[in-house]
């Protein structure tokens, strides 16, 4: 046992507002509806994806899947069209698309109606930004970098973000664009739940000689905190205790916590057990998230 390590979490760790609203819609309309679908998983959380369907809530990949059941929206929000043809069935709907995601369809449907040149910053293949781009008239020039947008010559541009980016690239962005247009109007669209939690996730990996970033692997928010973190020590990714393995905590004196904006406090706590199992006392747990040291507090 080392009873000199200690282990923090970073505050705002874990769900964030839209996803809390979302998981509970999906148990709200479990009560009412026997067997209910999503457009694609509700959040990226596999884990949390599972414990729905044993609710009756079933992730579909398309519109054919639905046959009649309720949907539910999904938290980063579905295709115009396929909203479209959704209501046009006439099926009970759900809607549990992220307010900070409906906002900013509703700006990307302003700007493109005022003839802007529309730039998304964000990653082409995921879901809130396939969306986005939906409500876009014409096609909107996605980017992940500034070296992205070499020869761009329009005269009104304007960019919008994916919710889970990063502001230090916002600001490369515009920079970038700011002396080559007569007009650019910036929409950060950037959620302050992201942010904080970039933010936290930041200063504790300072402080930190090991960081554990706990998420689904397929969520955005949570790579992005990985990103984050490697820049200032040795950190991993993972989804549940079960891919902690005791030796590689051994030699670490400061381990840090912090989970992306889908993943549940049931899976941050054990893993936060588990470290305690492999560095402390194996009795030693906590029950709730709050008990972790660090949760809502200053690091």
């Amino acid at each position: 046992m080392n009873q000199d390590v200690k282990v923090r979490i970073a505050k705002n760790s874990g769900f964030c507002f839209g996803v809390k609203r979302a998981i509970n819609l999906a148990f709200e309309a479990s009560q009412e509806f026997d067997k209910i679908v999503t457009l694609g998983p509700i959040i990226h959380n596999p884990q949390m994806v599972a414990k729905l369907q044993e609710k009756g809530i079933e992730p579909v990949n398309n519109l054919q899947e639905v046959d009649g059941r309720p949907v539910i929206i999904r938290s980063h929000g579905i295709e115009k069209t396929e909203y479209k043809q959704l209501k046009l069935m006439g099926i009970p709907l759900i809607d549990a698309t992220c307010p900070f995601v409906s906002s900013s369809q509703k700006y990307a449907t302003k700007l493109s109606k005022e003839s802007y040149k529309v730039i998304i910053i964000g990653n082409k293949h995921h879901p809130e930004v396939v969306a986005l781009q939906s409500y876009i008239q014409g096609e909107a020039l996605i980017i992940t970098s500034p070296d992205e947008l070499d020869g761009i010559k329009d005269t009104k541009l304007a960019v919008i973000c994916q919710t889970t980016q990063q502001i230090e690239l916002l600001h490369g962005v515009v920079d970038y664009l700011l002396p080559r247009t007569k007009e650019l109007r910036i929409i950060n669209s950037i959620c302050t739940a992201t942010k904080v939690r970039q933010e936290s996730t930041s200063e504790l990996a300072k402080k930190s000689d090991m960081m554990i970033v706990i998420g689904g692997k397929n969520s955005s928010n949570t790579k992005m905190l990985h990103h984050i973190s490697k820049k200032w020590t040795d950190t991993l990714l993972i989804e549940t205790a079960d891919e902690i393995k005791c030796k590689e905590l051994s030699s670490k004196k400061k381990i840090g916590l912090t989970a992306g904006a889908s993943t549940p406090d049931w899976i941050i706590v054990k893993v936060y057990n588990k470290i305690t199992k492999c560095l402390w006392d194996k009795k030693k747990t906590v029950t709730n998230v709050e008990d972790i040291p660090g949760y809502r507090e200053e690091n």
